[in-house]
């Protein structure tokens, strides 16, 4: 039997529902569903229980950085030099880092380590965008934009020339 954690990376709140739903082999997201309307049908007193649980129930053992374990576990060197203590200053820094960590997770942001091929893919697409068939539609679209600039200054001119000529009647008729 594994034993109950809250979870550190499924957490909405105290993360109580994520270690639960892992630890009972549930979908996270059907079980505070769950929770919310056991809520409303039991007046509340779920709401109790959770708090006393989350109190009780100790939050999901750390292993090691940002990124799971690796030079950094156990206060150990880390790749970026130094300890691990050192990097984040204190425990508020770690805890932002954590939740840094949460969010790119969370919207499919790979590792420092990953970054490199994701540049390898996006210099590859701007090299193949940059060959002749780009350039023939990027020279259609600058004379298309010239050729509209030209006629909004021409359209500027004609009303500046219709005022000038609208100030000097005026001028003309109180003199």
């Amino acid at each position: 039997m594994t034993k109950l954690y809250r979870s550190r990376t499924d957490r909405k709140i105290t993360g109580l529902c994520g270690g639960l739903a892992e630890t009972l082999g549930f979908d996270a997201t059907l079980l505070r569903l769950l929770v919310v309307i056991t809520t409303l049908f039991s007046g509340g007193v779920v709401i109790g229980i959770y708090v006393l649980a989350a109190l009780v129930i100790p939050s999901e053992p750390w292993h090691g950085g940002p990124h799971g374990p690796g030079p950094g576990y156990g206060g150990g060197a880390n790749p970026y030099g130094g300890k691990w203590d050192h990097q984040f200053g204190s425990w508020k820094d770690w805890k932002r880092a954590e939740r840094h960590y949460r969010k790119a997770q969370r919207y499919g942001w790979g590792s420092p380590q990953q970054a490199g091929g994701y540049e390898a893919e996006y210099a590859a697409s701007q090299a193949q965008a940059a060959g002749t068939a780009g350039s023939d539609l990027d020279d259609m679209m600058k004379d298309i934009e010239k050729k509209a600039m030209w006629k909004e200054i021409e359209e500027l001119r004609a009303k500046v020339a219709q005022y000038e000529k609208q100030q000097q009647n005026q001028t003309k008729g109180e003199i």
